[in-house]
């Protein structure tokens, strides 16, 4: 009698496991869906900017900036009453309007940057959320479906491969050579910083401050090894700026490489 009530419990343990299991893919599914959604609705947005407030009538592009500035403020407040809405959900326990919260606020961040880039710096500001917008769309979805330092070493090069890009592009420019050179500074300081929060969250077995946000299991010799190959491009377009389109390859080929890498971990 005890054995079939044994069998019969870890039956059921292993179906709740089971369930459990397929509603958080579903959830991550269902992520990866409203993020590749949002992305495109904004693509789209971005195209009707680019057709009337760059290629447009002088009528079309004094609205479209009055709606890109009038855009930013109402982007702006939305942002701040989403985080505010979903800190006090989160605290009261409420995951579901917390996690709409925090949607509606990214929302009210794009906005709110887009139409402040795209007003002040014209036309090129149109031109980098063109380009600015795939990419987050990309990291949302790593986000989702990969690993948390997956996703932490994609950031890194992504913003390694930007800052490397801004130092090859801008390396002849009198007016903005010395903002670059801060700019490429501050980026090796940030992933420095990266680096030791990443070395303090292993020593606490993936916590920081009591919150976790590394997995147990988590490649911390590809984290650091990736961190490294960041660094030192960004480092080698700041001191010789001429060689950036060969560092720009060397960082799409580790790229590849930590993609495959986290893919073939995640069979």
């Amino acid at each position: 009698f005890l054995s079939e009530v044994c069998i019969k419990m870890a039956k059921k343990s292993i179906s709740q496991k089971r369930t459990e299991r397929q509603q958080q893919e579903n959830q991550a599914l269902n992520r990866v869906f409203l993020v590749f959604l949002l992305g495109l609705a904004a693509e789209c947005y971005l195209f009707f900017v680019y057709r009337g407030y760059v290629v447009g009538t002088v009528s079309a592009m004094l609205a479209w900036r009055n709606v890109l500035r009038y855009g930013a403020v109402i982007g702006l407040v939305l942002l701040i009453a989403g985080a505010a809405l979903a800190v006090m959900s989160y605290k009261k326990g409420d995951r579901k309007k917390g996690a709409i919260s925090c949607w509606a606020a990214g929302v009210g961040a794009f906005f709110a940057v887009s139409g402040w880039i795209m007003s002040t710096f014209y036309p090129a500001g149109v031109t980098v959320m063109c380009v600015l917008v795939p990419v987050v769309t990309v990291l949302g979805l790593v986000l989702f479906l990969y690993q948390r330092e997956c996703f932490l070493t994609t950031l890194a090069m992504c913003g390694s491969f930007l800052a490397v890009w801004v130092c090859g592009d801008g390396a002849n420019s009198l007016a903005w050579r010395i903002p670059i050179m801060i700019g490429a500074i501050l980026g090796l300081v940030i992933l420095a910083a990266l680096a030791l929060l990443v070395r303090k969250a292993q020593q606490d077995e993936g916590k920081l401050m009591g919150l976790r946000v590394m997995p147990v299991d988590c490649a911390y010799k590809v984290v650091y090894a990736g961190l490294a190959v960041c660094f030192v491009c960004v480092l080698a377009a700041l001191v010789y700026a001429p060689a950036a389109y060969y560092i720009l390859w060397a960082l799409g080929i580790a790229v590849f490489v930590e993609m495959v890498y986290f893919t073939t971990k995640m069979m």
